[in-house]
């Protein structure tokens, strides 16, 4: 037996009998199985567990480990288990060797019968046992909600049911220590107003039922105003970093927004007209970057306008402001209705352009509107004007899978190898 003059180099043992030697150092037995490599699975690749040669069902031998193998196994139609098959039902479905010979056992807890070949005790022992487990281990970690976590528990059983709580109920520990260390802070239980002003994402659906438990025991009461101010608060803060600093489109909707609180606080404005006003504005500030000169102009004004001609109405606020603001020459009374035109060259010249295109779809990402142009004229013999800049984004999919794009106020339906051949190759 060799005598250890240096530590485990992973655990740092100084009394042990050395497993193996290293270049660094000598390790322990525990830890040997940390150190070891193995032959690689033929199927994953990976080289850190054990491997061997498995015969599979169809009588081939692979070099396996035990994950992959698993993999290869059927499903027993008795406990749901991959395992060899021992015999079959007379419809020719697999049996284990637990569920083919014992069939049924008597759970230890509860004594219902179950498939013996599901362990010793039962599906929903084995979850209750493990949501308590759960359910004592997060709690002992809360200084104030210890017992509310337990109480949320029990109510969430009785809501979802014992699958979900078991499963999930982990997913709520880091809120509810939140909470816990904000009752710390205050030296009480926090208000729905604070909790939503302190922590923006419990706004979003994944907490709602941590709310909704507070406010059944009276901890916090639930307030839709509330809810929809801090709501609109969050969407307004993402809509306010989708531009990088320092670039124009970002200082242009910093303004935008400082112009649209003063009307709030004037009480011209509700918060949530302050976040619907900012989608179009952006949205055009987007479209703007599509082209060489991305300074908001007539030209790419009256080409946004052709493309999302429901968008008069909603972006006029922001042009006026635009127009007044930075003296950019905009005016949407100046704009003129879009109108569909026909292309000014043949059908036949057209069909001509889809065909190259599509037989060289390396050039498709250099020459994307004249793609949009050629498939636009060809299919449905509509002009696309040159300041109307087409994207993935504008297709859209209707309820029975069909592709269109929508210009105009008018939904273009697209062929389905047309719409294939692009999202392959853009």
């Amino acid at each position: 037996m060799k005598t250890p003059t240096t530590p485990c180099l992973r655990c740092g043992k100084t009394e042990y009998i050395i497993a193996t030697t290293l270049e660094k150092g000598t390790v322990c037995g525990s830890c040997i199985t940390y150190f070891q490599t193995y032959e690689s699975c033929s199927e994953c690749g990976d080289d850190m567990y054990q491997t061997s040669n498995r015969t599979l069902p169809d009588g081939t031998k692979r070099l396996l480990c035990n994950k992959c193998y698993t993999k290869h196994l059927p499903v027993c139609n008795s406990c749901g288990y991959r395992r060899k098959a021992l015999s079959f039902t007379l419809r020719k479905k697999p049996l284990c060797k637990f569920c083919a010979v014992e069939v049924t056992r008597k759970c230890t807890k509860c004594s219902q019968k179950f498939p013996a070949g599901q362990g010793r005790i039962c599906q929903t022992c084995h979850y209750q046992q493990t949501l308590d487990k759960k359910v004592a281990f997060i709690a002992g970690s809360f200084t104030h909600l210890a017992e509310c976590f337990v109480g949320f528990s029990e109510w969430l059983l009785n809501r979802r049911g014992l699958l979900f709580t078991a499963t999930h109920i982990q997913n709520y520990q880091l809120y509810f220590y939140q909470i816990d260390e904000l009752y710390d802070e205050l030296q009480q239980m926090p208000s729905y107003e604070i909790l939503l002003n302190r922590f923006r994402f419990a706004t979003s659906k994944k907490y709602l039922l941590i709310h909704l438990y507070l406010d059944g025991v009276n901890l916090i009461t639930i307030d839709k105003s509330i809810t929809d101010k801090y709501a609109n608060f969050n969407l307004i803060e993402k809509k306010l970093v989708i531009f990088e600093k320092g670039t124009m489109q970002h200082r242009i909707i910093r303004e935008y927004y400082r112009y649209l609180c003063d009307k709030l606080e004037n009480k011209q404005l509700q918060l949530r007209s302050v976040m619907l006003a900012l989608t179009p504005a952006i949205k055009f500030l987007q479209y703007c970057q599509n082209f060489k000169d991305s300074t908001p102009s007539m030209y790419i004004l009256e080409g946004y306008l052709w493309l999302y001609t429901g968008q008069r109405a909603t972006i006029t606020e922001f042009i006026n402001f635009l127009a007044k603001q930075y003296s950019y020459e905009l005016q949407i009374i100046k704009v003129p209705k879009a109108i569909l035109t026909r292309p000014n060259v043949s059908h036949q010249i057209l069909k001509g352009r889809v065909v190259q295109l599509m037989q060289n779809p390396k050039i498709i990402h250099k020459k994307l509107q004249y793609f949009y142009s050629a498939i636009f004229g060809y299919f449905h013999w509509v002009n696309i004007p040159q300041n109307v800049f087409i994207s993935h984004e504008n297709f859209h999919k209707d309820m029975y899978g069909d592709c269109y794009v929508q210009i105009c106020g008018k939904k273009f339906y697209l062929p389905q190898e047309v719409v294939l051949f692009f999202s392959e190759h853009n």
